[in-house]
């Protein structure tokens, strides 16, 4: 009977590749039910919550694969796309939390404003809201809050990103790497550019 691979068949499961959060449609609801709107973030925020056990992961499957293999090219070449499949990944989730964000901080913000202006015409009758405008007002706040958490998370995942990754940095030609690098790098608020 021959041995059983190095870790356990979840270790390898959960290397490569991550599967993709739940496809949701978000409307402008979406954005004024922050309960929803959080699970939703949440979802896409997985990979970076287990950044770690990931690259762990990863590396022990590469080591198992180079002892098999008795190759010593290997895990240099498995460890180079190893963090290049991960930095896309990486991206990608940043890419879709960030476009999340801006489009509900615009439409809650577009949403207040339009409010504002009726409630300060003295010509019009001010209607009565589904939702206030001091609730708007906190729902605004905490989107500000969200963005503020998103670089914080996308700094502490580069960080453990490069301290495995240490050789890996976006080619200076591929303009949205390193925008999207420099943005986490420097733990900025803030979309990158789209993925094309």
């Amino acid at each position: 009977m021959p041995a059983p691979p190095f870790g356990t068949a979840s270790a390898y499961t959960d290397s490569f590749p991550a599967a993709p959060p739940k496809q949701v449609t978000v409307t402008a609801e979406t954005c004024f039910n922050l309960s929803v709107f959080r699970d939703m973030v949440r979802q896409y925020r997985k990979l970076d919550d287990q950044i770690i056990i990931r690259l762990n992961r990863a590396q022990a499957q590469l080591r198992d694969q180079d002892r098999l293999q008795s190759t010593s090219n290997s895990t240099n070449n498995g460890s180079e796309g190893m963090c290049v499949k991960l930095w896309q990944e990486m991206m990608a989730g940043w890419a879709h939390r960030q476009t999340l964000l801006t489009y509900c901080s615009t439409t809650l913000k577009e949403s207040l404003n339009h409010k504002n202006e009726i409630d300060q015409n003295p010509n019009l009758n001010t209607p009565k809201w589904e939702r206030g405008i001091k609730e708007e007002e906190v729902l605004v706040d905490q989107l500000e809050s969200e963005e503020s958490i998103e670089a914080i998370i996308r700094k502490r995942t580069l960080d453990a990103f490069k301290s495995r990754c240490q050789f890996f940095s976006p080619a200076p030609s591929d303009t949205i790497s390193k925008s999207w690098w420099d943005l986490a790098d420097h733990g900025k608020k803030g979309k990158g550019p789209d993925l094309s």
